[in-house]
């Protein structure tokens, strides 16, 4: 169908506006929006010390439900990203596993949620008198001594991914891997995502985050001179 003669104008109206925006972008506001929210994105990004901070889009996020959410985990930027209707809704730090306990790369879903949750396996051993034996404790190579008791470690906002005891929660998020498998997040991205996502979302874990290596392998190489 033959565009109207005025076409060329919106679309340079649109570049203006948001960078990116096409003659139909400017005609459907969610896709407009959408459009938006990418390059509030972008920008995020490209200020400086930005790892340490915590992006969110407000209009993405006060229409997010468990149905139009999902979650990416970049193991290598040490980065999680909450999509909304396929768009970044949120780009917060994350702390995974370790060199001796990694995170397991692969699509997950949430198959447990507990706000007040402690760990099985990972804690503390203390003594009779109530002192610790062993600080980091792994129920599966240490013992609990005559009269003493394993403590597990505390993980609020638990959203669990394996039945091997990976999952989301609170933790500690020093901007490297430093778990024990687990997805450590800091309490109010823990917080907002618990209330977001249901058993059954989807969380993807992988080396670069999936929608945003998209992002980059759709822009054209710059040619050397």
């Amino acid at each position: 169908m033959r565009k109207p003669l005025h076409y060329g104008l919106l679309c340079a109206a649109a570049a203006a506006l948001t960078g990116c925006a096409t003659f139909d972008q400017l005609q459907n506001p969610q896709a407009r929006q959408a459009a938006k929210s990418r390059q509030q994105h972008e920008t995020f990004r490209a200020q400086e010390g930005w790892r340490k901070l915590t992006y969110r889009s407000p209009d993405l996020l006060a229409r997010a439900t468990s149905e139009n959410s999902s979650v990416e985990i970049s193991l290598q930027e040490q980065r999680g990203i909450l999509l909304v209707d396929g768009v970044v809704a949120m780009d917060f730090p994350v702390a995974t596993g370790k060199a001796s306990h990694p995170t397991p790369k692969g699509a997950y879903k949430i198959i447990e949620k507990k706000a007040d949750h402690k760990s099985n396996l990972y804690g503390r051993i203390v003594s009779g008198e109530g002192q610790t034996v062993v600080s980091d404790a792994d129920t599966r190579a240490h013992g609990v001594p005559q009269g003493g008791r394993f403590v597990g470690a505390p993980m609020p906002y638990w959203m669990r991914l394996t039945t091997t005891g990976v999952g989301m929660h609170v933790g500690y998020v020093p901007g490297r891997p430093a778990s024990h498998g687990c997805i450590r997040l800091k309490k109010d991205v823990a917080v907002q995502l618990f209330d977001i996502l249901e058993l059954g979302s989807p969380v993807t874990v992988d080396a670069v985050a999936p929608s945003l290596a998209k992002v980059d392998r759709a822009v054209p190489a710059r040619s050397g001179t």
